[in-house]
């Protein structure tokens, strides 16, 4: 019994230390750079005002965007995606605006497709105007195709959209603290918006964090440190049970032999 309670508690205190390391291990965030000056298109994909491809600052997670725009009918068309030193930005076919991501007229928005989930943090706007915004984050099987579609569609594809709003100044538009996963993310100029102000703006950078745990959380010498011990408790204890139970053997083999003597 002593001996089962004993690797119990060896076991549980390895178990118990593993986790702490686990949990200690944070996600670090993965950042693209969607402007001339901080980042390029990534060679081996299209690289024109169709579509664009961007390696993430982890080397591993790329982002493919495009560009849309909503007509004053609520019917979703393709659109061309600038590229800016200051960031994304649309031209549509009405050719409202300004090269950026507006609701004059039309409304613009960049759809952002990953190669992988994300935890979406944040987006980085430079204002031409107004810098409200209305997102969707979602989960696709394939990059989306939108034409035809509406804003209403979008609500009912991937959840209804959430607005974010800023006033004429650049800022990084935070997706809140809740845990906003997903493989595309969809930024638009504010829907509907109602404060009398164009949003105008362009998209310089995204922001997430890995939704995979990396296999290497816990390296190999850490991972001796913390079972180490535990496996040469188990191993005294073992031998410590093995001697117990000779010597007991023992025992009962000469009170044996006195009895058979007697």
């Amino acid at each position: 019994m002593r001996f089962t309670v004993s690797l119990k508690i060896a076991f549980a205190v390895a178990a118990a230390a593993a986790l702490s390391m686990v949990n200690g291990a944070s996600a670090s965030t993965i950042s693209w750079q969607t402007n001339t000056q901080l980042g390029s298109c990534e060679s081996g994909y299209t690289c024109d005002n169709t579509s664009r491809t961007f390696m993430g600052s982890d080397g591993i997670t790329s982002v493919t965007a495009t560009a849309w725009s909503q007509n004053n009918s609520n019917v979703i068309g393709t659109a061309s995606l600038g590229f800016y030193s200051n960031g994304l930005g649309v031209t549509n076919s009405a050719n409202d605006g300004s090269h950026t991501v507006d609701n004059q007229g039309y409304t613009d928005f960049v759809a952002f497709y990953f190669n992988q989930t994300v935890d979406l943090k944040s987006v980085f706007l430079n204002t031409y105007g107004d810098t409200d915004i209305t997102a969707w984050i979602g989960t696709t099987p394939n990059e989306p195709v939108f034409t035809g579609q509406s804003f209403a569609d979008l609500d009912l594809a991937y959840g209804t959209g959430f607005n974010n709003t800023g006033g004429n100044s650049n800022r990084d538009a935070q997706f809140g603290g809740n845990s906003e996963v997903g493989n595309l993310l969809i930024v638009s100029a504010m829907v509907n918006d109602l404060d009398g102000n164009y949003d105008n703006f362009k998209i310089k950078a995204l922001y997430a964090e890995s939704s995979i745990t990396p296999d290497n959380d816990i390296p190999g010498p850490a991972t001796l440190l913390v079972f180490g011990p535990a496996v040469f408790a188990m191993g005294v204890i073992r031998r410590r049970a093995r001697r117990k139970q000779q010597a007991e053997q023992a025992d009962a083999a000469n009170d044996a032999q006195e009895e058979v003597v007697a």
